[in-house]
């Protein structure tokens, strides 16, 4: 239909159409000389870019304007050059953006992946659940930047995209379940090294050395998951918790050798009462009371025992007056 309206157009209508179209192509020249300029450079400076889409760079061009005899046909050429122009301009400019995503996002996901391949040793033996999800994740993210020279380029882009944003919220995964490990074993050696200085304030000297041996066991136990804090590293939960029960076991043999029948079951309540009390106040007899119903013991008997525990210095229980 253009064609046969072109074909009708006057001589000066045609002249005008000329110009116009012209005008338009130059136009739409310069834009895709900028466009073809950005991608080539940015491809030839990038090695992964180039690697990537040199041979698409490569193999667009700008054809020169048309130059046939007869106006008329200069018209025909002018309108079909445009739309060659058209299609270009549509392939560099989804290309320009694909190459400011890949530029952008090609270091975050190489960061990423250093980061995750860390991760994944680390969490070996912290946690094999999460150590099979980044093997998964890691494998998944290897595959994707090898076949993106097969890949649609703007599809490239948008699946690497989409696969830095899962992989950072898989990161902050397993560094939350990383820190729970961590603190959860700071935790348990802060109720070991208090039964430990439990166990020592009761012992006889002859007792003390293993005693002291095991507290400073505790103390390098315990600066080293300081150490895990602050910078994440292999470690095995499960030997740690072993060394935590060996010393466990000792502190909790010699406390018990130290003290009456009567007395450990006074303290073992009082323990299980403070260790789950978020430091709540009680009434004197509200404490007696729930010690008597955990370990089985007389009220007045309780009462004494705890006089003698806290003597010993093997419980703290603070006396508030009002």
């Amino acid at each position: 239909m253009e064609r046969v309206l072109l074909e009708q157009k006057s001589r000066r209508e045609l002249l005008d159409y000329i110009v116009s179209s012209g005008s338009r192509a130059r136009e739409k020249i310069a834009e895709a000389e900028r466009l073809l300029s950005f991608v080539k450079s940015r491809v030839e400076s990038n090695p992964r870019l180039k690697e990537l889409l040199g041979r698409v760079a490569e193999s667009l061009w700008i054809p020169d304007p048309p130059l046939p005899g007869s106006a008329e046909e200069v018209g025909r050429r002018l309108e079909e050059y445009e739309k060659h122009l058209d299609a270009l301009l549509e392939k560099l400019k989804t290309l320009s953006l694909a190459v400011d995503v890949l530029e952008r996002v090609l270091p975050e996901v190489d960061k990423l992946r250093d980061r995750l391949e860390r991760w994944a040793l680390v969490m070996r033996d912290v946690s094999p659940p999460l150590h099979s999800e980044l093997a998964r994740f890691l494998a998944r993210l290897n595959r994707v930047l090898q076949g993106l020279p097969s890949l649609e380029v703007g599809k490239g882009a948008e699946l690497l995209r989409d696969l830095l944003e899962s992989g950072e919220q898989l990161e902050a995964k397993v560094r939350a379940e990383y820190n729970k490990s961590v603190g959860l074993l700071l935790s348990e050696v802060s109720l070991v090294k208090e039964l430990l200085s439990k166990a020592l304030n009761v012992s006889y000297p002859h007792d003390r050395f293993e005693l002291e041996e095991g507290m400073k066991k505790l103390s390098e136990v315990e600066q080293r998951l300081h150490d895990l804090k602050k910078v994440p590293a292999p470690f095995s939960p499960p030997q740690v918790h072993a060394e935590l029960a060996r010393i466990k076991a000792l502190a909790s043999q010699r406390l018990s050798e130290a003290v009456k029948p009567g007395e450990a079951a006074v303290l073992e309540a009082f323990s299980k009462l403070a260790a789950g009390g978020e430091h709540r106040l009680y009434l004197l007899h509200e404490l007696v009371e729930s010690i008597s119903r955990r370990s089985g013991i007389s009220l007045e008997e309780v009462l004494v025992t705890l006089y003698e525990l806290s003597r010993k210095g093997l419980i703290k229980p603070l006396v508030k007056i009002a």
